[in-house]
């Protein structure tokens, strides 16, 4: 008798029905939804296993979740989460009922999007408060197109400002546009603008000793 394999877990979105995906997961598996209710939770078979953080891995996670976005909003799952068995799985689903559809409906119809902001050569940023009083004119320009903003960590000493912006799709345009302006505005500071992408830094699914966890974070 074969063993039953473990549960590789990308995310949650709202649907009662159970729909196949194609072969498109990690490790090439099939990837389908387990519903509990009217929500799902998109999965592939996995051996349960600890998943290594590496370019290969963490690009087959983020294009199945991509995929998923195409017709559903989502909220993402950690990377690497793996549930013993669908029993189990329906048993999380079924914990996390509430946080769960209360976190989809905070993000229905809606993408993350990220902008980093670099100096360059030409940039010339006397002091942190000429910094501060110019990323704070970027940050609430951006967050005026938005839902919600959350500011990130400043991991490069050349990075003024990263930031992950919840835009609804309707206005995905919209926020381009205001950045095109502001690049245009602002020309001796590099712009990096990504997405669209889950909404990781606004909310996502962890397994944690407890069971499942929502970690949300609000605007800042």
């Amino acid at each position: 008798m074969k063993k039953e394999e473990g549960k590789y877990f990308y995310c949650a979105i709202k649907s009662k029905e159970e729909k196949n995906f194609g072969k498109i997961g990690l490790n090439n598996e099939e990837v389908y939804t387990i519903p509990y209710g009217d929500i799902a939770a998109v999965v592939s078979d996995s051996p349960m296993t600890d998943y290594e953080l590496t370019e290969d891995n963490t690009k087959k996670h983020e294009n199945v979740i991509k995929e998923i976005m195409n017709q559903y909003s989502v909220v993402p799952a950690e990377f690497g989460t793996t549930i013993k068995n669908e029993i189990i799985l329906k048993r999380l689903l079924k914990k996390a009922y509430n946080p769960t559809a209360e976190s989809l409906k905070l993000v229905e119809n809606m993408v993350e999007l990220g902008v980093k902001i670099v100096q360059t050569d030409k940039t010339v940023l006397v002091d942190d408060q000429q910094k501060k009083i110019l990323t704070s004119e970027i940050t609430e320009s951006l967050k005026s197109k938005a839902k919600e903003a959350k500011t990130c960590d400043l991991f490069s000493e050349r990075l003024v400002l990263n930031a992950s912006f919840l835009v609804n799709k309707d206005r995905i345009d919209t926020f381009s546009e205001e950045i095109e302006r502001l690049k245009n505005k602002y020309q001796k500071l590099k712009f990096l603008y990504s997405g669209p992408w889950a909404p990781h830094n606004f909310v996502y699914i962890k397994i944690g000793t407890e069971g499942v966890e929502i970690k949300k974070s609000g605007s800042n």
